[in-house]
């Protein structure tokens, strides 16, 4: 049972509803005068997380619409007869009204002094709209909250409520409570990645306002277990903030055990927490949890916080702890055929060429054929060249696509811009070094991208000396022979012409 701070007298009914408050414009009693003993009366408790508007219940009457926000479900109050030396407490006997007027339940539902409680009547539990509801017969009773969700871990103090209860100069027979209850949230978001490459941190702030409570604090942690996917960054590289100021170090431990890095205050850390009623409640608690991508898998990497509070030894079947929402980074591979000009197929295949990648200066253009290096060269797993090999494949083994909080979110697709810095032995550079390339969540066939193509570096003309040349002077030598046989033919002719 948690620790509560007691209310102090029996018209104190639940945490707001203050009779006679001024703030609040109450409905008319249900009777005057005389007590009637024949009638029954009932209790509707209202439970709503903490509010900030002011505004005070009616005893008298439900709630108006808006007049409360956050309703709270699943809340359930156990009502307790006041007896007075073994027996129910009488109201027709003066001298009892008295007596309930110092009135104060004991901590942790027990008691007040002088009295013992009846047998529980557990009322059902608070619907959506944060409201249970009880017949009661008329007499003294002690309210206590006996189960709560397990984020809810503020638990109303237990209050002394009759039937009826004075008011307005009269009675109310069918009493409304309104006890509030502090919810423990905690968000999880991811910084906007600066290094895309395989081998980059992911960032992953986690925020966790420190909840109003009725408890004494016993523990307060915040715990993230990493992807495998994730290597956890030395525990001194993570920021422990308390609203964007560095928390004092001596207040929490941070410790990383395999996959998983916790946050856990010191008995430094709790008497902060627990200096005052509620004193630091409000305040928001953010560690930056980190870890280094090593592998992509599917190319998703998942990941939720917990929140531990008053749960020092981490027993899930004692408290629960409050789960973050997920959060997504994604990643994908990177694969471009190199071949020389003029091939296809298993042809012209090209080894040795090495290329740098960049990022786009429009990442998430629609089309990435046009796109424009920005910056220095990625680095992937600590390198920045990358050579093709194999059967000519430029691989790149992991570039940051997307995540699931900073535009564009859960993207498909990023636009990168390769740069050829050298071109295997004998063939030339393009004369633009750039391709724009595309890259997916997850593995990336080569087809999904450009073909990068070279050409062959221009060489001196050989001499004509080969077999080729030697046909060319066969073919004038015998050229030569026909003309000067036709020659002496022509002379002899004419010789016998003459003769």
């Amino acid at each position: 049972m948690r620790r509560v701070a007691a209310m102090v007298g029996a018209v104190a009914v639940g945490m707001t509803a203050m009779v006679g408050a001024s703030s609040a414009a109450f409905a008319a009693p249900q009777g005057y005068g005389d007590i009637d003993f024949d009638r029954d009366g009932s209790l509707t408790v209202h439970k709503y997380l903490h509010q900030v508007n002011g505004t005070d219940g009616d005893i008298s009457a439900a709630p108006a619409a808006g007049d409360f926000t956050d309703p709270v479900e699943g809340v359930v109050f156990t009502v307790y007869p006041l007896l007075k030396d073994g027996q129910p407490v009488d109201l027709s006997v003066p001298a009892n009204w008295d007596a309930l007027g110092d009135l104060t339940p004991g901590a942790a539902c027990t008691a007040p002094a002088g009295y013992t409680l009846g047998a529980g009547q557990a009322m059902p539990a608070t619907g959506a709209n944060g409201a249970a509801n009880v017949a009661l017969p008329i007499g003294a009773y002690q309210v206590c909250e006996t189960s709560a969700p397990a984020q809810i871990i503020d638990s109303a103090s237990p209050f002394i409520v009759t039937v009826p209860m004075p008011h307005e100069n009269g009675w109310v027979y069918d009493v409304h409570a309104y006890p509030k209850n502090g919810e423990a949230t905690i968000e999880k978001t991811i910084e906007e990645q600066q290094d895309t490459g395989l081998g980059s941190v992911v960032k992953f702030p986690v925020t966790a306002p420190i909840p109003t409570t009725g408890d004494e604090w016993t523990g307060f942690a915040i715990r993230d277990t990493l992807d495998d996917r994730l290597t956890p960054v030395d525990p001194a590289d993570m920021a422990v903030t308390v609203d964007g100021a560095a928390l004092d170090s001596s207040y929490y431990e941070l410790t990383v055990s395999g996959q998983q890095i916790t946050m856990n205050f010191t008995p430094a850390g709790l008497a902060w927490l627990n200096q005052g009623p509620n004193a630091q409640a409000g305040k928001k608690i953010q560690v930056v949890f980190a870890g280094t991508v090593t592998t992509l898998g599917n190319g998703s990497i998942t990941n939720e916080a917990e929140l531990w509070p008053n749960n020092p030894g981490f027993d899930p079947s004692t408290n629960p702890p409050i789960p973050s929402n997920e959060v997504e980074t994604h990643w994908g591979s990177l694969e471009v055929q190199k071949r020389a000009a003029g091939t296809t197929g298993n042809e012209g295949r090209l080894n040795g060429a090495v290329f740098e990648v960049y990022n786009a200066v429009d990442p998430y253009a629609a089309d990435c054929s046009t796109a424009e290096a920005a910056g220095d060269p990625v680095t992937v797993n600590g390198a920045t060249e990358f050579t093709s090999a194999g059967t000519g494949v430029i691989s790149v083994p992991g570039l940051f696509v997307s995540d699931s909080v900073n535009p564009v979110i859960n993207a498909e697709q990023r636009c990168y811009v390769l740069k050829e810095v050298a071109a295997p032995a004998g063939y030339v550079l393009p004369a633009d070094p750039f391709t724009a390339v595309t890259v997916k969540i997850g593995e990336t066939t080569v087809s999904d991208n450009v073909e990068i193509v070279n050409t062959q570096q221009d060489v001196p003309e050989l001499p004509l000396t080969g077999a080729a040349g030697q046909v060319m002077l066969i073919a004038g030598g015998v050229a030569a022979v026909a003309v000067a046989a036709g020659l002496v033919m022509m002379n002899r002719r004419r010789q016998r012409l003459d003769a």
